[in-house]
């Protein structure tokens, strides 16, 4: 009986997951509040491709603390490998909540200017 109530648990539990992602998500477009976050470069160190999106495992430093979370990768073509650096955005109030910066990562490199 333990085992039957614990695998409906885990069932619930993945689709609510599931839910989340789906409708709950943080998209970029569709929150003009997340242009005021913080700018910041992660480390990647992992990739998951799912059959309809691709997501990164990266971390990153915010003050004192490492932070290590997963950010949806919205553009096509080659996704970034672990080890490389990808630009991100984190809420200042929970730094744990993140999204890619596609602006940045799609913008030119900045050349410097004559001194």
């Amino acid at each position: 009986m333990l085992v039957l109530l614990l695998m409906v648990g885990v069932a619930l539990g993945t689709g609510i997951l599931v839910l989340v992602s789906r409708l709950g998500g943080v998209d970029q477009a569709q929150d003009p509040e997340i242009e005021s976050w913080r700018q910041v470069t992660a480390e990647v160190v992992s990739v998951l491709r799912t059959s309809t999106s691709t997501f990164l495992l990266v971390r990153y430093v915010v003050g004192t603390s490492l932070i290590q979370t997963d950010v949806r990768y919205p553009l096509p073509g080659p996704v970034p490998h672990a080890g490389r650096q990808v630009p991100i955005r984190c809420d200042p109030m929970a730094p744990a909540r993140a999204v890619f910066d596609a602006q940045r990562s799609s913008s030119p490199p900045k050349v410097a200017g004559p001194a």
